[in-house]
């Protein structure tokens, strides 16, 4: 009777292990590498990151709760500018062909995001292709969204796989072209990000870029009213009445 009971429980384990990885490991998974079809531009003026050819998508198992896949855009670009739209390649293996998600935006270095968001927006996609095919989804940024400063930006997706099931953000795995940052984490992962290029988890071994890319305007630096703006301010005007008395 105890040996039955042991063989009982030694089984469950190995079933489980089977579903999902170690405890407080990723769930990610990745949908049979070969090249998809994407129609139709995409944030073509934007600022893009990948080629243009999906070989693979990033998902999550369904038994996670919500999941996020950021990319990593590099200084420069983006500084002083304002997100008109973000563009989001997406495809699916199941017949569910509707996705609610929302689109992260994150300030952070290099080498990793913020663990707090910078600000998000809810978006969604009805007809996602069935892979080898995918399609990209332009999403509006809202008016009041804040304006980006200098340093890098962290830019993708989160949604729940439990509810939208088998969903998968396009990548571009080319081996011509150079890895650009992306991060990862989901609701087991206790706010740490993984990182899409120093991770033993498999399906990012040859990756070069997600395909998400973004559109943006620049837009004039205004001094604020908080302390440095105030400096800014009475250094102004502190100039334009020098220059007045010597005019008397």
């Amino acid at each position: 009777m105890r040996n039955s009971k042991l063989t009982a429980v030694v089984l469950v384990v190995l079933v489980v292990c089977a579903w999902e990885p170690a405890f407080g490991a990723s769930r990610t998974v990745a949908v049979e590498r070969q090249a998809g079809t994407i129609p139709g531009p995409a944030c073509e003026d934007g600022l893009i990151l990948d080629d243009g050819t999906a070989e693979t998508a990033y998902g999550w198992v369904p038994s996670a709760v919500w999941g996020e896949f950021v990319q990593t855009f590099p200084v420069g670009p983006l500084s002083s500018t304002r997100l008109d739209s973000v563009c989001v390649c997406w495809t699916r293996t199941r017949p569910d062909d509707t996705l609610d998600f929302e689109v992260v935006v994150y300030s952070g270095s290099q080498w990793l995001p913020g663990r707090t968001e910078l600000f998000s927006f809810p978006a969604s996609i009805d007809a996602v292709p069935e892979w080898p095919d995918a399609a990209f989804v332009e999403v509006a940024a809202p008016f009041d969204a804040p304006a980006l400063g200098g340093g890098y930006y962290h830019i993708g997706v989160r949604w729940n796989p439990s509810a939208d099931q088998f969903f998968f953000l396009c990548a571009d795995q080319s081996p011509t072209d150079e890895p650009e940052g992306g991060f990862f984490r989901d609701d087991r992962s206790g706010g740490e990000w993984g990182s899409v290029l120093d991770t033993s988890d498999p399906i990012f071994g040859d990756h070069r870029a997600m395909m998400v890319r973004v559109r943006a305007h620049h837009v004039p630096w205004i001094p604020t009213m908080e302390t440095p703006g105030m400096v800014v301010l009475a250094l102004l005007l502190g100039v334009s009445g020098w220059f007045a008395l010597r005019r008397r």
